[in-house]
């Protein structure tokens, strides 16, 4: 039987990434909607950098949003583990085992 363990140092330090991407995505959408294309010259160019910006703000729509689940679910999932390793610590204690 292989041994499961949650590093919860690791779990804070994703849920502080994930908080951070969530906020640059935000930015990247910012940005995006701020330059655009401008008229390169050729249509076909100009619809091509059009038709790019919109699959590329979809992209990063559709990110964002996924970051913005984890981001809601990440405290929940950070605090169980937390309780379970407290009650597991206690059992042992209550035992009078000794938790690793």
């Amino acid at each position: 039987m292989s041994d499961f363990s949650v590093d919860l140092a690791q779990l804070r330090k994703l849920k502080k990434k994930l908080e951070d991407s969530e906020s640059q995505m935000e930015e990247a959408l910012r940005r995006m909607k701020e330059t655009g294309p401008k008229n390169l010259g050729k249509r076909s160019l100009d619809k091509a950098c059009e038709d790019f910006e919109g699959d590329w703000e979809h992209g990063l729509k559709e990110t964002k949003k996924r970051l913005k689940t984890l981001n809601e679910a990440l405290p929940a999932i950070l605090k169980a583990y937390e309780k379970t390793e407290e009650e597991i610590k206690h059992g042992f204690a209550n035992s009078g085992g000794k938790a690793k």
